[in-house]
């Protein structure tokens, strides 16, 4: 499924990381619960759900009066295949350009320089 991911818009990414935060499926009153720093309506969240089930990111369940929502995206394989879109389309494939637009931005501190330095060593030695 990995290759068929599309790109979330932000209000629908909300919602698939309140379920990826769960870590199982969640009623539409938890989903809410889960969301609480949003202001949106029931009708808003059921239309967003209704559009991540359309795409092929969330299953409804039947569970009693209402419904039970999963994720059938992981996490994992929705954050690699947004990074490898946001690589393609903004540096044109080249981490090299991602590192240094990071590093020249002031995002990268001591710490996440030295982590990354690991990071690629472990890579190296598992090749």
């Amino acid at each position: 499924m990995e290759n068929r991911i599309f790109r979330l818009p932000d209000a629908e990414l909300a919602v698939m990381q309140a379920l990826w935060a769960a870590g199982r499926p969640l009623t539409r009153p938890e989903l809410e619960q889960a969301l609480t720093g949003q202001s949106w309506t029931r009708s808003t969240l059921l239309s967003l759900i209704a559009r991540l089930e359309k795409r092929g990111f969330v299953e409804k369940q039947p569970n009693g009066k209402g419904f039970l929502y999963a994720p059938l995206v992981s996490q994992g394989d929705y954050r690699k295949a947004e990074s490898r879109g946001v690589l393609q389309r903004v540096f044109g494939g080249s981490p090299k350009q991602f590192i240094a637009a990071l590093y020249d931005g002031q995002a990268l501190s001591a710490g996440d320089i030295a982590e990354l330095e690991a990071y690629l060593r472990q890579l190296q030695k598992e090749e």
